[in-house]
């Protein structure tokens, strides 16, 4: 099999890199202001007793899942690896092998998970009289939980063949049910954060079928077959899923566990506090992903062909543009937590903002390597990077645990915690580790990704600050007035000083693609008011 040929099922184009990270990006801001919108109704209706179960429940519900990832995460890659060679046989293969494994850690997860929503009252610290209410949104995210490990291995379809944007059209219209069901419980029925578990839990065992009936349409041998069953394979794809779910069950745990330390040791004030500080930096890490979900199998597919060089040069520019984005978004929310969470849930939770400060400080350190993920992930080196995540977020933990048990510390203590952490860290591992996984040189990734990437932040940061001092926004109006401004000069610095010449490239084809669109729009409304 040449190498041509290994590839020729997967497309390589920038046009289509671009159209399936746009839409992504559009449906996840309809999911963040669905958010937005949903903690600000409850955490001004409820006390923060009950929205406590939100936030905890949800992360728990995170863990329960977690080692059914070793079975899960190599589907996806050795799927794509199968399908870009045209071996059907291979993909029926692996999903006729790991199918039993799926279903049997999902009956796994319903059994283990029921017998926790009934002892939830044990594990976490909830007020009698919301017990039950936690016990019904435990079993039912149980629930949803459970079905999504069979699902798995029938639907990387879109994964395969590079459908983002049917994926976020599906996204949309997923909201769009959710709103309507919030909406209908809410302010039909009661104001009660069990109805919030209720509506995304039906909304995403509704969309897992959708998306499991087109992607066995899109790829056919997405089948089970008892005959193409092969323990050999079983083994291999466990074998690279351990170690490239690590990092990730490290991640999900750190957050879980700093939830229950806060909840066991603290207060319900604090967990609450916690969950709305660290809400931008889990909106802006949940929008990176669904911008790295088109670059897997783009990064897959060049590391297929032996093309280093694009490699490397696709992880500098990467964590020039992750900076570029994440920034943007940070810097100016930052800057402004103090108002923001004033006219967002009032001066109660003043002390949110030290925690939303913290939290979005880091993205000036580890946006850099944002590409750090996809490169060990398509070239198969996920060892180093897993190992290295788990010991991040241990000692986030440990020194969580330390500062809330032994000096008092709350939420934002915990805040300042990680943040300590997570900065010794990037310099001294995460940094080198990229450089290493992408073959390239600390210099060329000063040069090309830190400093382009800081540059515009920089610049635009003492804009925001003075405005800040100048104006002292007291309203959305002037708020977004003094972001806006501040965001003017960002961009005016960018695209004067920092695009490289691919930027400005890509900047241009992409703008005469706008025009040519507009154009034929034009066009199609002029022959229709002729004719």
């Amino acid at each position: 099999m040449t190498t041509g040929s290994m590839a020729s099922r997967i497309e390589i184009s920038k046009r289509l890199v671009l159209l399936n990270t746009g839409s992504a990006i559009l449906a996840r801001t309809i999911n963040v202001s669905v958010i937005v919108w949903l903690h600000q109704y409850l955490l001004r209706r409820i006390s923060p007793g009950e929205y406590q179960l939100l936030p905890l429940l949800t992360s728990i519900i995170f863990l329960l899942p977690l080692f059914t990832s070793i079975l899960t995460s190599g589907i996806g890659r050795f799927v794509l690896a199968a399908y870009a060679k045209g071996d059907d046989r291979g993909v029926t293969q692996i999903v006729s092998t790991m199918l039993p494994l799926l279903s049997a850690a999902g009956g796994i997860i319903l059994v283990g998970g029921l017998i926790l929503a009934w002892h939830v009252g044990q594990v976490l610290s909830v007020p009698p009289e919301q017990l039950w209410d936690a016990r019904i949104m435990m079993a039912l995210l149980v629930f949803s939980a459970a079905a999504k490990p069979p699902l798995t291995a029938y639907s990387v379809g879109f994964y395969a063949q590079q459908k983002f944007v049917l994926y976020n059209v599906i996204g949309v219209c997923s909201e769009m049910l959710r709103v309507f069901l919030l909406f209908v419980l809410l302010f039909g029925v009661s104001t009660r954060v069990l109805w919030v578990v209720v509506a995304n839990v039906v909304v995403e065992l509704a969309v897992s079928v959708v998306v499991l009936i087109l992607s066995k349409r899109m790829i056919p041998a997405l089948r089970f077959h008892i005959r193409e069953i092969r323990w050999e394979r079983a083994r291999e794809l466990v074998s690279f899923g351990g170690w490239s779910s690590l990092g990730y069950m490290a991640y999900r745990m750190k957050e879980t566990l700093i939830l229950m330390v806060l909840n066991r040791l603290a207060t319900p004030m604090d967990v609450t506090v916690f969950s709305i500080g660290s809400l931008g930096r889990r909106q802006i890490d949940a929008w990176t992903d669904v911008m790295a979900g088109p670059l897997y199998p783009v990064v897959t597919g060049m590391h297929a062909m032996g093309a280093t060089d694009r490699v490397r040069s696709i992880y500098l520019r990467g964590g020039r543009i992750a900076l570029w984005i994440m920034l943007l978004v940070g810097l100016p929310a930052a800057l402004y937590a103090q108002t923001i969470i004033r006219l967002y849930v009032g001066d109660a939770y003043g002390e949110a903002a030290v925690v939303m400060v913290l939290t979005l400080a880091g993205l000036s350190i580890t946006s850099g390597a944002w590409m750090i993920w996809q490169v060990s992930n398509a070239t198969g080196r996920v060892r180093a990077t897993s190992a290295c995540t788990l010991v991040t977020q241990a000692a986030v933990v440990a020194l969580a645990f330390y500062a809330v048990q032994t000096l008092g510390w709350g939420a934002s203590g915990v805040a300042l915690a990680a943040f300590a952490v997570s900065v010794i860290t990037e310099f001294l591992v995460q940094w080198p580790l990229g450089l290493k996984l992408a073959d390239a040189t600390f210099n060329a990734w000063v040069r090309e990704t830190l400093i382009p990437g800081l540059a515009p932040g920089c610049v635009a940061a003492m804009v925001w600050a003075a405005l800040g001092v100048l104006v002292r926004p007291d309203s959305w109006i002037l708020l977004g007035l003094c972001t806006v401004a501040g965001a003017l000069c960002y961009l005016a610095v960018l695209l004067a000083f920092c695009l490289e010449p691919k930027d400005r490239q890509d900047l241009a084809e992409m703008i005469a693609r706008l025009k040519n669109f507009a154009r034929l729009d034009i066009n199609k409304k002029k022959c229709f008011v002729g004719g």
